[in-house]
């Protein structure tokens, strides 16, 4: 394993702070650089994504959903998933939606009206 940058915390995951650190930068800016790269110039995104790939930091969907008020969480709900069709047609669902950025929550509902 390859030592971690300068200013990571050994002990946990690496955070949007640590991010921050490596690339010199304020956290509001990584925040920036990965949510709305628009408002960042291309040489502060740069640095901001080489620090990611440098700390290994993967963003915490629950703490963004909670920060911007939306969820990014689509539930589908199924019968069962014993039948191909409902299997292949979340596979499909799911891949979709991750590359959108979402994440799905499945529900069985066992044919039950409630």
């Amino acid at each position: 394993m390859g030592r971690k940058p300068a200013g990571i915390r050994s002990s946990a995951a690496p955070t949007l702070i640590d991010v921050a650190r490596v690339a010199g930068v304020s956290p509001i800016t990584v925040s920036r650089a990965l949510g709305r790269p628009e408002v960042v110039t291309d040489a502060t995104r740069k640095r901001v994504l080489e620090a990611v790939r440098a700390t290994g930091y993967v963003p915490n969907l629950a703490a963004g959903s909670l920060a911007s008020s939306r969820s990014r969480l689509v539930a589908i709900f199924l019968p069962t998933i014993a039948n191909s069709i409902f299997a292949d047609t979340v596979q499909a669902l799911t891949d979709r939606l991750a590359a959108a950025g979402y994440q799905t929550l499945l529900g069985l509902t066992g044919y039950s009206p409630e």
